[in-house]
């Protein structure tokens, strides 16, 4: 009878390592997520932001080049993804602004920085607001679908297309570039 119950306190036991084992793999798995998680969510945001520059380029050229044509001249911009933030049409003031919620602090929080004509100003202490704003004050009218209102487009799964439009100076000196979405 004492070697049936040594075969069972060995079953046990290997079922109690089996466990152990087990729970301390499962530890250093959620030890190496938490510590490399915060890493990536900030490289991925890094990304957007980037991305972001890039389709607020794309924006910025499609209106300076209609601002160039004649009246009437129209160009648009399409499979324009906001994948994070918002894009912000102010027409009432003359700008275009894209903000971020970023795990990735893009430059010095409180320092305005510049990339070509580009202006991005990171605030808070993380997460940080990342602003992108191309103003066009003095160069052009912007509005939106005809009116001078400020207009949120917010990130969506499917890309938006927008239209710009030259429409002449109308009254004015300075020309009026119209953005809608198409």
């Amino acid at each position: 009878m004492r070697s049936i119950n040594v075969n069972k306190n060995k079953k046990a036991q290997v079922w109690v390592e089996t466990v152990v084992y087990t729970l301390i793999g499962l530890s250093v798995i959620a030890v190496l997520l938490a510590v490399a998680k915060p890493k990536i969510d900030s490289m991925k945001d890094k990304l957007v932001i980037e991305q972001t520059i890039s389709s607020m380029n794309s924006i910025d050229s499609k209106i300076t080049s209609v601002k160039a044509g004649a009246e009437g001249n129209r160009r648009l911009v399409q499979e324009l993804k906001i994948s994070k933030g918002k894009l912000i049409i102010d027409a009432s003031s003359d700008e275009i602004n894209w903000i971020i919620n970023s795990k990735y602090e893009y430059s010095e929080a409180g320092t305005p920085a510049a990339v070509g004509n580009l202006n991005i100003l990171t605030q808070g202490t993380g997460p940080w607001d990342v602003n992108l704003n191309y103003s066009y004050t003095g160069l052009m009218d912007i509005t939106y679908n005809g009116k001078n209102e400020v207009r949120e487009i917010n990130s969506a799964p499917t890309p938006y297309t927008l239209c710009v439009e030259n429409m002449g100076a109308k009254g004015g000196t300075k020309i009026i570039v119209d953005i809608k979405e198409c």
